[in-house]
């Protein structure tokens, strides 16, 4: 396991949290009313004309784009999701307690380094040092 992996965590759960909020944002997206104004005339003799206004809901010319859309969004959440179970099993491969709690609080919670030596009981620099010196080690294996 290495950062750039780690840093991947966070990003993915990034992603799918906007992409959720895209499709709930197309999910809700209401139709518009529009208006226009047109010119007609009577029925019979003679014609006068006269201008009217009209009104609508103007539904999307492609109805398709947005089911694309929806469907492409949920194939891509689908695939961070399968992402984010193989990262987290390869998380569960590691030992230590610590070094997981640090990782999940790290990468996962987004929190500081601060924050993470403060629920660890610890300072931030001891435990960004506690992973740094894991990381380094993993390597050499």
């Amino acid at each position: 396991m290495d950062k750039e992996l780690l840093e991947q965590i966070s990003y993915l759960h990034r992603e799918k949290k906007d992409l959720t909020e895209r499709l709930e944002e197309l999910e809700n997206k209401p139709l518009e009313c529009v208006k226009d104004s047109v010119q007609g005339s009577g029925t019979s003799y003679p014609y006068v004309q006269h201008h009217c206004t009209i009104e609508g809901i103007e539904y999307p010319k492609h109805g398709n784009q947005k089911r694309k859309l929806r469907k492409l969004i949920k194939s891509a959440q689908r695939n961070i999701d399968k992402k984010i179970k193989n990262l987290e099993y390869e998380l569960e491969k590691i030992e230590d307690s610590e070094i997981r709690q640090i990782i999940r609080y790290k990468y996962e919670d987004n929190l500081s380094w601060v924050q993470v030596g403060h629920k660890m009981k610890s300072t931030g620099d001891q435990v960004r040092m506690t992973l740094k010196r894991f990381l380094e080690n993993s390597k050499k294996n």
